[in-house]
């Protein structure tokens, strides 16, 4: 009898550990910054936002026309339109591992943008969703701070 109650606990008791171990490895696998190895990493704009707010080096890329971006993008960000990305992305990102954030008009288009770059052989890039997300969820005081329009 007892053996069978010592063996139950046993499978229990390993199961348990089973399941931590999944559990850990799961989180540490999330929590690894960039995705090398990947094509590329979609984010949302609360995640990107946590991630600038401490990466050293990176550069952000707006991919929209030259008139959405004139009328407002986010701060430190470099225009390549989606139709030029090809052509002119080895002129603006010199470092094929630095990580590049990825935005534009419709999330469609950052996730062909950032799979382009992938394909081009930039081993770090997120998309990080469009313009009118960021507005959406700014407040106030982080205006200033994230996004950059350029309007009169």
């Amino acid at each position: 009898m007892k053996t069978k109650e010592n063996r139950g606990i046993f499978y229990i008791t390993w199961g348990c550990v089973i399941v931590t171990i999944i559990l850990i490895i799961f989180t540490l696998d999330r929590s690894i910054r960039p995705s090398q190895g990947k094509p590329f990493e979609r984010l949302s704009v609360e995640e990107a936002r946590q991630y600038m707010s401490y990466e050293a080096s990176y550069q952000v890329l707006d991919v929209r026309d030259i008139e959405a971006y004139d009328e407002g993008h986010l701060k430190g960000a470099v225009h390549i339109g989606y139709d030029s990305l090809v052509q002119d992305a080895d002129l603006v990102l010199e470092d094929r591992s630095q990580m590049v954030y990825v935005y534009g008009q419709s999330s469609e288009q950052s996730c062909a943008a950032a799979q382009k770059l992938s394909d081009m052989g930039y081993t770090s890039v997120a998309e990080i969703g469009t313009y009118e997300e960021w507005i959406t969820l700014e407040t106030e005081t982080e205006t200033e701070g994230i996004l950059r329009n350029v309007l009169g």
